[in-house]
């Protein structure tokens, strides 16, 4: 298999246009802080990308900071969720990151396992079990059984619910953007769809 090359070129710190230059400070001075940058010295996920569209990064960027650090969700389900979406979507540069998160969060290192390999794990937990069905229904389906929805409202409620559904659509989002520009995958890092370190999928 190649080796696929980054399609843009990446934007540090020196490279920003002044109106771009508001994307940067809103990451890095945000909840996010030091992890916005890459060890490369460029913007980490889809941010790269999206900052040639200021606009957007911003708004983007504001989303993901609402749905990561200040719904209702736990972190353990929010990097549950995050790892079946990412998986779904074989994202390699998201991968590493959130597979970190979860098993920190966690999250068994044979459930990270089986999530990646497209297996259903085995959760000590049935909390775990309806939010990995119901992500894993959506992102497959596109859409929810009245089984998996009645479980997953049982659980969470409502608003709890919506977050979860929110925070699965954005890494949907995200995960897309990732890999039609093919963002490398981290220096240092592997993801395990046997491939090489800055490969994406095909």
């Amino acid at each position: 298999m190649g080796r696929p090359d980054y399609r843009l070129v990446p934007v540090t710190e020196q490279d920003l246009r002044p109106e771009q230059r508001p994307v940067w400070d809103g990451l890095a001075g945000g909840k996010r802080g030091a992890k916005s940058i890459r060890s490369e010295g460029f913007l980490v996920g889809p941010f790269d990308v999206l900052v040639r569209s200021p606009e957007v990064a911003q708004a983007a960027g504001r989303l993901g900071e609402v749905l990561r650090f200040e719904t209702e969700l736990t972190q353990r389900e929010r990097e549950l969720a995050i790892l079946v979406v990412v998986a779904h979507w074989q994202s390699t540069a998201a991968w590493p990151p959130h597979e970190a998160y979860a098993i920190e969060a966690g999250i068994s290192a044979d459930a990270v396992a089986d999530i990646a390999a497209g297996r259903e794990p085995r959760f000590d937990s049935d909390g775990d079990q309806v939010i990995y069905q119901l992500v894993f229904e959506l992102v497959k389906q596109g859409r929810v059984s009245d089984e998996r929805y009645a479980a997953a409202l049982a659980q969470l409620g409502e608003r709890r619910l919506v977050e979860l559904v929110a925070l699965s659509g954005y890494y949907c989002f995200t995960s897309v953007l990732l890999d039609a520009f093919r963002v490398p995958v981290p220096e240092g890092k592997t993801v395990p769809w046997g491939q090489e370190e800055g490969d994406t999928r095909g």
